[in-house]
């Protein structure tokens, strides 16, 4: 195979891990729409519960209704992160070294080459964390992952303190025994 049919197959190979990217990254972004929107569905729910005073008795023990449905938003957010995080987001890191390793080769023939690789380094943050002159500042580098897992765990932190505040703020219930 000569040099032009190389170039031309890597191009072609370069092309189609691209669209695998494109494909794996938006499947990521619709399933954080979900995730949105079912924990919007699990706030509103649990604000209309919480309005109404509901409790569930389950033996000596008193559950607000809200504080129920904001449980089962967590389980629901959590299933959410797992697709996201466990399943789909590692086949797109996967893809994007794929990509990265066919850019590799075709910089020997193309040295412009080089989209994955150059979206990899502009894509972690850099934040300083600390107060300043009160506190040793320290800067620190987030991934794609851990943005990720930030992001999931402030929709479960947000879902598990309004539920305890719910759970706990509620002065004369409607009791219905399980």
């Amino acid at each position: 195979m000569n040099d032009e049919d190389l170039v031309k197959n890597y191009v072609e190979l370069w092309k189609q891990t691209i669209a695998v990217q494109q494909h794996f990254n938006d499947i990521a972004w619709r399933i954080r729409q979900l995730a949105l929107t079912a924990l919007t569905f699990a706030l509103g729910a649990a604000a209309v519960a919480a309005k109404d005073r509901t409790t569930i008795q389950l033996g000596g023990l008193e559950i607000q209704l809200s504080t129920t449905i904001l449980i089962f938003g967590i389980i629901v957010w959590g299933s959410f992160y797992f697709v996201d995080q466990v399943w789909y987001h590692k086949l797109l890191i996967g893809a994007v070294k794929h990509g990265e390793t066919l850019e590799r080769a075709l910089a020997l023939y193309l040295p412009e080459s080089g989209l994955t690789q150059e979206i990899s380094k502009a894509s972690p943050s850099h934040i300083k964390i600390g107060l300043g002159r009160f506190t040793p500042t320290k800067r620190i580098t987030l991934h794609s992952t851990n943005k990720l897992r930030i992001f999931y765990a402030a929709g479960g932190i947000a879902q598990l303190v309004v539920a305890i505040i719910l759970q706990f703020s509620s002065k004369t219930p409607h009791v219905y025994p399980l």
